[in-house]
């Protein structure tokens, strides 16, 4: 039993999640105001493309284990089974810099050749950026694993504190030194911060693990059955990533030299304060939901979701009331250019409401073995908005494509919420072994 792990939630953790969330989004809220002050439109659209493909690209490159990493160690470290974890940790750090290394020569054999056939710009900053893929993989790979050690605040730090102070200090002092502002340079500042917030996170590991875990053997027997059991997890990663991300991928392709793709970006990024919100409370109560799945606590299950909604729903009710009074602000912020993107900033927080308010769904369900159900409705949602963001964007630009992301994601978590609430309630009442209320 990890010991150092506890399946009561508190009020304190519960706000420092939330204060660690608010500072990563005003300390990259204030990175992007300081780089669209500072660069061109079209330097501002490279960076911010750069940034959307790595994205997607980090989703593909843990192949899932990250998510999996959230159920697995928990249950590992609950059955005291040091071989198996050991063999895991092992097995997912090569896989994923293998793969990492794959994709970023996919990336640079494929991308640009794209693009030019596309009669598109080269961007050299996507390429710059990918890079930094291996690095990039293993930090979330790494949050993940110090969050199941029970240090959810330490890992929240590093990667929603340490990660974007240092890269908000790096494209500073370019300005301070008389270094020139541009794209490639942002990447480059974005990289390294990567690479310091890995350090500390190898340095964290290795602290936070369970000393048992230093002293045992390696068991990598289940390699095959951890990759078969991530996958589900990885292609919902990517469905979702797709869903967030892909919009500014397509408005480059729709509109390529129009300011139309940085006023998504910007969109996007504030809508997406309730998504953070909404993935770092899942990493603090998601390996809770596991242990007490594993401990068949039906009461204390129940507490536990009970209790995220009803932190979720004060959340979610604050940013909306300040999106739709000083949305337009907010946006102008940026520059004058930016505040066209009202329509498309409010649309996108309703869709993210959606997501934040259920994303704790897809994970119970896919925990619970329906696989298949939760990717084929993330599938049939990223291919949605794919489509409808190809006939809404050429006639309503960044309008059409938040309302492309946002109507595929209200229905998609509808429906999660309502098949994993059918589920919990089938499972309660037909195993007898479950503690009742």
């Amino acid at each position: 039993m990890n010991l150092n792990f506890s399946v009561r939630p508190d009020n304190f953790s519960s706000l420092m999640l939330f204060g660690l969330t608010l500072s990563h989004y005003a300390l990259m809220y204030w990175a992007n105001i300081f780089l669209a002050r500072h660069l061109t439109i079209d330097a501002f659209d490279d960076y911010s493309v750069a940034v959307s493909i790595v994205t997607l690209l980090s989703t593909l490159a843990t192949l899932g284990l990250e998510k999996y990493a959230l159920r697995l160690i928990s249950l590992y470290i609950e059955r005291e089974n040091w071989p198996r974890l050991r063999g895991f940790w092992v097995f997912s750090l090569r896989a994923i810099v293998l793969f990492s290394i794959l994709l970023l020569g996919l990336l640079g054999l494929g991308l640009e050749s794209i693009l030019a056939l596309q009669g598109s710009d080269f961007h050299i900053a996507i390429v710059i950026y990918a890079g930094f893929l291996p690095v990039i993989a293993l930090c979330l790979f790494l949050t993940e694993v110090i969050t199941v050690y029970g240090k959810q605040i330490l890992a929240l730090a590093l990667y929603r504190f340490f990660l974007p102070s240092v890269f908000l200090l790096l494209i500073i002092g370019l300005n301070v030194f008389k270094l020139e502002v541009t794209a490639i340079s942002a990447v480059l500042c974005f990289g390294t911060a990567w690479c310091l917030t890995l350090l500390l996170m190898l340095v964290t590991v290795r602290a936070a693990g369970p000393s048992q875990l230093r002293k045992a053997g390696t068991d990598s027997k289940g390699r095959r059955w951890w990759l078969k059991k991530s996958l589900p997890l990885l292609i919902s990663s990517v469905m979702m990533t797709v869903l967030t991300n892909a919009g500014t991928i397509i408005l480059e392709v729709l509109h390529p030299s129009q300011a139309v793709v940085g006023t998504y970006a910007v969109a996007m990024q504030t809508a997406g304060l309730i998504s953070l919100i909404g993935t770092s409370t899942n990493r603090y109560y998601l390996p809770m939901l596991v242990v007490l799945l594993e401990r068949r606590d039906q009461s204390a299950i129940k507490a536990l979701l009970r209790k995220r909604m009803q932190l979720i729903a004060c959340f979610i009710a604050v940013f909306l009331g300040i999106i739709g009074v000083w949305g337009q602000e907010i946006l102008s912020l940026f520059g004058s250019d930016f505040s066209q993107g009202y329509q498309a900033l409010f649309i996108s927080a309703i869709g993210a409401a959606f997501s934040t308010l259920f994303s704790d769904s897809p994970y119970y369900l896919q925990f619970m073995g329906r696989n298949r159900l939760v990717v084929s409705l993330m599938s049939l949602a990223a291919i949605s908005m794919v489509g409808l963001s190809h006939t809404l964007g050429p006639h309503y630009g960044a309008t059409g494509v938040a309302l492309a992301y946002a109507v595929p994601t209200m229905l998609l978590f509808s429906s999660l919420k309502w098949l994993a609430n059918r589920h919990m309630r089938n499972l309660f009442r037909l195993d007898p072994t479950l503690k009742r209320l």
